[in-house]
């Protein structure tokens, strides 16, 4: 709107005819009762009225009034991805397997998934457990170790985790999203039970996992994103125990991972899906007692 000299404004004449609403409007500057509903706005505004119940449907806005306690929501941006995503079970993004013949053993594999804050961008990873991995009774009885890690990028090319079982690996970020300075800023994780006998992590050092115990699902809730504090799920495949020559045990399993992030004014923002694949096989070669 142009007015055509400075200084303090009015719909009337108040402020003079130079600087009168009315007169930009094309009306009188002295008219009287001039109205939001039917002098500021034109019927080419369509669409719901914002009023506090958000139900009056008009043709446009009416008084100021009537934006009392109206809540704008805005959305995030696109987040990064790093790791190829989807919502079957030829889409994972991260394998982990162990393959052991032992006495008496019982194998494992987990991937932990876990949220993290860099200034104001929420930060996901994935990490192969170096923990969760199998359990000997008899010390040295093991005939046989076969573990594999790696995890596929966003063209589904494979790629080698650095590190390995016995130390460690480095966690791969598999998706963030910058959300600026914003207020109640919280983030959450929570698997699903996709296909295959899987189960969770509760404990896993220098992370805080979740354990709601409900089988086939497991959630952080949410939280707020720390720069040291890590909140994550543990998704596993364990296998039963073997005793005896020629017996075996093995679970597949596929979890579908979920990350999500809101803060005070923004819809929530539900990333793409991320799937889990892992796998544990024990074998027993041990002597069968007469």
């Amino acid at each position: 709107m142009a007015i055509a000299s400075s200084g303090s404004i009015s719909i009337g004449n108040a402020a003079g005819s130079g600087r009168s609403i009315n007169v930009e409007l094309g009306r009188t500057h002295n008219t009287a009762n001039s109205r939001m509903e039917a002098d500021l706005v034109t019927t080419a505004v369509t669409g719901s009225t914002p009023r506090e119940d958000g139900t009056v449907a008009q043709a446009r806005p009416h008084a100021f009034s009537e934006w009392y306690s109206y809540a704008h929501t805005q959305d995030f941006g696109t987040p990064t991805y790093y790791v190829r995503t989807g919502t079957g079970t030829s889409d994972y993004c991260v394998f982990n397997e162990c393959d052991i013949v032992a006495g008496e053993t019982e194998a494992g594999a987990a991937t932990i998934f876990f949220m993290k804050l860099n200034g104001t961008t929420v930060e996901f990873y994935m990490d192969p457990s170096h923990v969760i991995r199998y359990s000997p009774t008899q010390p040295g009885a093991i005939t046989s170790l076969s573990e594999t890690a790696h995890y596929k990028n966003t063209s589904g090319t494979t790629v080698s985790f650095s590190g390995n079982h016995s130390s460690g690996f480095t966690p791969v970020k598999i998706a963030q999203l910058y959300t600026g300075s914003v207020s109640g800023l919280q983030a959450r994780i929570y698997s699903q039970g996709l296909s295959g006998i899987g189960t969770y992590v509760t404990t896993e050092a220098g992370y805080t996992l979740a354990n709601d115990g409900i089988l086939g699902n497991d959630d952080t809730g949410w939280r707020t994103p720390h720069a040291s504090t890590l909140y994550g799920v543990g998704v596993a495949a364990l296998t039963l125990p073997v005793a005896f020559n020629g017996n075996w045990s093995e679970r597949t399993s596929y979890h579908r991972i979920v990350c999500e992030v809101k803060a005070t004014g923004y819809n929530t923002k539900t990333f793409n899906k991320f799937v889990s694949y892992l796998n544990a096989y024990a074998l027993s070669d041990a002597d069968v007692p007469e």
